[in-house]
Formats: structure tokens, sequence, C-alpha cells
């Protein structure tokens, strides 16, 4: 199974994102995950560059539509470039348009019981973690159905930086 390869890759950035959690930066451990969705993005694509499209559309087809979440594949675009960008909830989208909501997180037994603002929704770090991790299942499983897509998105998979390990000598 070749996409083993590429779930193997996807474990380590979650592995990563759960060490930066439990030493307390949450907010790294995000930064992380949405990484994560970016790299899926571009190796579902055949182009070189991928966009925001493709990343909604990777997390519709794979995150939201296998496994829902709370969050929309728009706001989590918007949640994405804010943290990434800002380090802050807001977006410049969500500020314009109302019907994006605000994506603040929650960790651990922390539950958000009551919120009376609905521009903005209370994710869970572990729910987005386990949503990425599964989606990259579903996204595997579509590949391993399509040795040419599988073909293209080992290639992009061989140029990404990684530590590499060569025998001896």
């Amino acid at each position: 199974m070749h996409g083993q390869r590429i779930f193997d890759f996807a474990k380590s950035l979650v592995e990563g994102a759960l060490i930066l959690r439990d030493a307390g930066h949450s907010v790294p451990a995000l930064m992380l995950i949405y990484s994560g969705i970016d790299q899926m993005a571009w190796l579902s694509i055949d182009r070189e560059r991928s966009s925001g499209s493709d990343f909604k559309a990777w997390v519709e087809d794979y995150m939201i539509s296998q496994n829902p979440i709370a969050a929309t594949a728009d706001e989590l675009w918007e949640a994405r470039n804010a943290l990434l960008h800002t380090g802050t909830a807001e977006s410049t989208a969500n500020m314009r348009d109302d019907r994006l909501r605000k994506i603040y997180y929650t960790q651990g037994g922390v539950k958000c019981t009551r919120n009376d603002d609905p521009k903005c929704l209370f994710l869970s770090v572990e729910s987005l973690t386990e949503g990425y991790i599964t989606a990259v299942l579903w996204f595997v499983t579509a590949l391993e159905k399509d040795p040419e897509r599988l073909s293209a998105a080992l290639s992009k998979l061989g140029r990404m930086l990684s530590f590499r390990t060569f025998p001896d000598q």
C-alpha cells in the first residue's frame, strides 16, 4: 500500500502537534494541523500550486463529508488564515461576512456550554485533529483507487522537506 507513506507523513504531523499541545503550546499545534491540511490539499491536485479553493475542497471532500465537524470549509479556511497570518480568530473575510463565524478553540475536557454570539464557534483542538487524521485516511483510500493520482501525490510527497536517513557506506 503506497498510500501508507502519505498516511505516515500526516501521522508525523499529528504526533508533532500532540507533543506541542501536551507541552502547553496549543496555538503552534493548531498551526501544524492547518499546515497539514494545506499539504494534503496540495497532494490532492495535479497543479503545482494550491489555493484556498483546493484547501476548502479537500476539507469538504475528506473531512466534513466523511466525518462532520461543526465548522464549514469556508470557516476553517478563514480560521487557518487568521491563525497563521495574525495569530487571531479574526480574518478579513469573517469581519466582512456575518455568515462566516470566527472559530475559537477549546482543549481537553473544556467545553463551551453557552455561546450567545452567533458569529462565534467553539471547536475543540481534539476534534480538529481527529477530523484531520480521519480525513487523511479517506484521502489515502481514494488515492489507492486511482493509481495516477496516487503516483502524482507520492511524487510531490518525495519533494517535501523531511529527515532522511542513509545507509552506512
